[in-house]
């Protein structure tokens, strides 16, 4: 009598692995604007990336970027400081910069208007030092954590460096939104959740072509 075996736990897990690993091909298309689009896969978290054009902290200027077909999910607003590592903390920690951020909808709303003062060194500040190790520094904003992102909206970021470090070292800055991808801890029912959502739009996706790292350029 012949017997079929039932698939093992692994070979589930690696077919799980490759429709998770599926892209949203919508995020390419609508996405309009500024900076560069990067969709690196539901496994990866962040899984959406917008870096705009690097900017100069080191003098004052101010720096306008124009988008809209933002990923439906939450995003932050992130300062990747270029050539740092967290190392490098008592070097940044004493940075005098203050760099001032505006993030408005097409509503009016400014989604980063904070009552937080806007150096990135002063105490209970809008910005937040962070990076891990030879991981990259960054700078993250307390009131653009977390926001909701909506596809139809358009934005407009300006960045305003209002005063410079009087040491005047040349640091420069890649204002970036990231947000999206799955948290790997199952124990929470939410994210378990997500990892099932994540599975049909895995299963019901486009076309294989579509699932390599997505990077678009708008003028």
């Amino acid at each position: 009598m012949t017997t079929f075996r039932r698939p093992t736990l692994p070979v589930l897990v690696i077919i799980a692995a490759g429709l998770l690993t599926s892209c949203d091909p919508t995020g390419k298309l609508l996405y309009r604007g500024d900076g560069t689009f990067s969709d690196r896969t539901e496994l990866n978290r962040p899984r959406y990336l917008i870096r705009f054009n690097r900017l100069p902290i080191f003098q004052t200027g101010a720096y306008q970027f124009h988008f809209r077909g933002l990923p439906h999910e939450k995003m932050t607003l992130v300062l990747y400081v270029d050539d740092k590592s967290s190392q490098q903390d008592d070097e940044l920690k004493s940075l005098q910069t203050v760099i001032e951020a505006s993030l408005l909808d097409s509503h009016g709303n400014d989604i980063c208007k904070s009552s937080r003062p806007p150096g990135l060194n002063d105490k209970d500040g809008a910005w937040v030092l962070s990076g891990a190790g030879d991981d990259q520094a960054i700078f993250w904003h307390w009131q653009c954590h977390n926001f909701q992102a909506y596809r139809l909206d358009s934005y407009e970021l300006t960045i305003r460096v209002t005063r410079a470090d009087p040491r005047g070292e040349k640091i420069f800055v890649t204002p970036t939104l990231e947000g999206g991808g799955i948290e790997f801890d199952l124990s929470v029912p939410e994210k378990r959740d997500s990892w099932k959502l994540a599975f049909l739009r895995g299963a019901h996706s486009e076309s294989p072509d579509d699932c390599p790292e997505k990077r678009i350029r708008r003028g």
